[in-house]
This record gives structure tokens, C-alpha cells and sequence, in this order.
């Protein structure tokens, strides 16, 4: 801010200000000596010469026509401009601190569900390998929600049909039980998680992400974008062939064919994605992603796909849906670049 001169009257000096301001030039005007003198500053340093010009004219000739209504329009540029401002604190949404948004009822919903499903299935306590592994995928709740969860007889009927030189006998087979309806098996194995550390660190995620996103843009919306990722990531983790990532169905020691992924982790990448496009295209969105979010999130995604060999190594040798990571990622990558050029 630099000092360009001094008047003294005060609605000579604020007269000036205004026209000043209606050319684009902000300015402050200090009143000193009980209003008897007034200087004035220019905020900006780059228009200090083309203030300083305007001033020596002004006090030339303070009663030139162009100074006429200089007031009234700077006032209502200032009511357009505290409306603009309004707005877009409407848009901005709070992440952390402080009260929680008012509309994150599903979000936290969903988390609910996720917790209830994690106690029904004793977080999946002793799923890994073993036949005691066994007799808990044979878990009522766990065969409701899994991908593919077939009787012995269903699957006897649907190994009639099956050829071994079709290649798509294999993909046939995953998707037995959603050809024969059960079309929520596309999405409910998200609900379940494979202990107390999985279902933590998912659900931290998803109540920053979920509530953002279900804050700014509605419930309707946050499912459909909810839905699209579990989905998709479901859908290709349980169709991928095993040799590449994919999660291949086994038999049980109850007789049922069942596959064994889940969790959240694809649906927060999905909704990562979303808010990462949204804050780099959207100027509108009013939130900026953190480069530190940025790279812990794919830091994990691909720490994620290292052996699990040279994971164990640092104690975490655990199976990773991967395919469910990266096809969320990108779902939600989709999603949030596709509605910010539209919307621009």
C-alpha cells in the first residue's frame, strides 16, 4: 500500500476514492484531525502511478463532470462485490474442526452399516487361509453380501453347461449369482471388511470424502457417484483373472462357491478421484485438495501393489483388492473431470 497524497475534505477525498474504485483501483482513505485532513492510499503498488495521475487531475478540477455519481457506483460495486463474496463462502465446505456440516446423514449412515456388518462377520476374524478360515466364509451375513456366493446344487447346474476351451466359462461363473438376480451383490461386499484396521482406516477416509461431497452436492447425487465406484470396482475385481490381481471364487467347507473381497478402499479412492478432478477444474467446487492427501492416498495405492512377499516384510503380507482400487480411482477420476468441463 503506498501514500499518494492528502485532502482536506472528507467527501472530496471519499468522492475521489469512489471514482478511483470505479476505474478499478482500490484505495484506503484515513481521516486525520477529526476529518480535516484525509490521505489517501493505494492498496496496490503497480497502480500507484496511474492513482497519482488521476489524483494531480482531481485536484485540478475536483468539480469535472466524470466525478459526478462516482459514489453511487462504487457503492453498488461493493454490494455486487459482498454478494459475490456470500456466495462463495455458501460453496466453501468446512473438512475439519468445528461443527459437522449439517448434511452428512448418509455418510455417516453408511458407516454405521459398515460397523454392524464388521461385528455380524467378527471382522473378519480368521479369513485368510486354513480350513477354521473356512467355516467363517460359510458366515450367513458374509455369503448374503459377497460377489458370488453359490449352493452346491447351483453349482453343480452351472457346471453342466461349462466347456473348459471357452475362456468365458471362468467369467460366466463369477457372475453366476448376478445372472440369477441378485443384482446387489454388485455393490453390498463393499459393506465388509477384513479386520479392525481395514474398517478404521476406510472409514476415516470416507467421512472426509463422504461428507464433502454429500455437503456440497445433495444425497441423490453422492449415490449415484456412491454407486458408480462400487460397481465398477466390484465388478472387475471379481471378473479379473487370478494370475493378474483378480480374486478367484473357491469352495467352501459348506459346499458353496464364494469369492473373499471387500471392503471400502475402492469406493474412497473413487470419491479421492472425484474430489481431486473437482478442485483442480471446477474453480467453482470451494475446496482444494492438500498435496499431502495426494500423496498419502496413491502412495498406498501402490505401496498396495508390491508382492505380498515384500510387504510381509514390513508386516502387512495381506491380499489387496487392487483392481478395486484402481477402477474406482479412475471411475471417480471420470466422474469429476467430466461434470467440471461441463459445467464450465
Amino acid at each position: 500500500m503506498r501514500f499518494i497524497g492528502d485532502l482536506d475534505d472528507s467527501r472530496q477525498a471519499r468522492k475521489f476514492s469512489a471514482y478511483l474504485l470505479v476505474k478499478g483501483i482500490e484505495t484506503q482513505v484515513d481521516e486525520l484531525d477529526e476529518g480535516k485532513r484525509c490521505e489517501i492510499w493505494v492498496k496496490d503498488e503497480d497502480q500507484c502511478d496511474s492513482a497519482l495521475a488521476d489524483f494531480k487531475a482531481f485536484q485540478l478540477n475536483p468539480n469535472d463532470s466524470k466525478y459526478d455519481g462516482a459514489v453511487q457506483q462504487a457503492q453498488v460495486l461493493i454490494r455486487a462485490e459482498e454478494k459475490k463474496r456470500q456466495q462463495a463462502q455458501k460453496r466453501m465446505v468446512k473438512v475439519s474442526g468445528g461443527a459437522l456440516p449439517k448434511r452428512n446423514q448418509l455418510t455417516i449412515g453408511i458407516i454405521i452399516v459398515c460397523a454392524v456388518v464388521g461385528l455380524l462377520t467378527s471382522f473378519g476374524e480368521g479369513l485368510g487361509s486354513g480350513e477354521g478360515a473356512r467355516v467363517k466364509y460359510d458366515d450367513p451375513v458374509y455369503r448374503a453380501l459377497q460377489f458370488v456366493c453359490l449352493s452346491e446344487s447351483d453349482l453343480r447346474n452351472e457346471l453342466k453347461s461349462w466347456d473348459g476351451s471357452n475362456p468365458n466359462d471362468d467369467i460366466r461363473l463369477r457372475l453366476a449369482s448376478i445372472r440369477r438376480g441378485q443384482i446387489w451383490r454388485l455393490f453390498t461386499n463393499v459393506f465388509i471388511h477384513y479386520g479392525i484396521f481395514h474398517l478404521i482406516f476406510n472409514m476415516i477416509w470416507f467421512f472426509q470424502f463422504g461428507t464433502l461431497i454429500e455437503n456440497r452436492y445433495g444425497a441423490s447425487k453422492f449415490i449415484a457417484l456412491l454407486l458408480a465406484t462400487a460397481i465398477f470396482s466390484s465388478l472387475f475385481q471379481g471378473i479379473v483373472p487370478g494370475r493378474v490381481g483378480g480374486s478367484v471364487p473357491f469352495l467352501t467347507t459348506g459346499g458353496y462357491l464364494i469369492s473373499a473381497f471387500g471392503g471400502m478402499s475402492g469406493v474412497v479412492y473413487g470419491l479421492f478421484g472425484f474430489i481431486w478432478m473437482k478442485s483442480t477444474f471446477d474453480p467453482n467446487f470451494g475446496y482444494r485438495l492438500s498435496q499431502s492427501t495426494i500423496i498419502i492416498l496413491m502412495g498406498w495405492m501402490f505401496f498396495c501393489m508390491l508382492p505380498a512377499d515384500m510387504r510381509a516384510g514390513i508386516g502387512f503380507g495381506s491380499n489387496v483388492a487392487n483392481w478395486a482400487h484402481g477402477v474406482g480411482l479412475i471411475v471417480g477420476l471420470a466422474a469429476g473431470y467430466a461434470t467440471s468441463v461441463t459445467r464450465r
